[in-house]
């Protein structure tokens, strides 16, 4: 399985959102990802950018720090 990461997708309310989504494959994952946000009563729709994590080494990955 393979982790990726959006932090541009739907939103509640105008301030940063961010998600994660472990899944095979991209195509999968954006599936996933568009129906979830649907079902949240969000836009499944509008485009968003999956990003996925090299879980290979160790990292941090900071995904909203508050500073906008």
């Amino acid at each position: 399985m393979k982790v990726f990461y959006c932090t541009d997708h739907d939103g509640h309310w105008p301030v940063g959102v961010a998600s994660i989504v472990v899944a095979p494959n991209v195509e999968t994952a954006r599936s996933a990802l568009s129906r979830r946000l649907t079902e949240n009563g969000l836009d499944g729709n509008k485009p968003f950018t999956l990003t996925e994590l090299d879980t290979s080494k160790a990292q941090i990955l900071i995904l909203r720090s508050g500073d906008y």
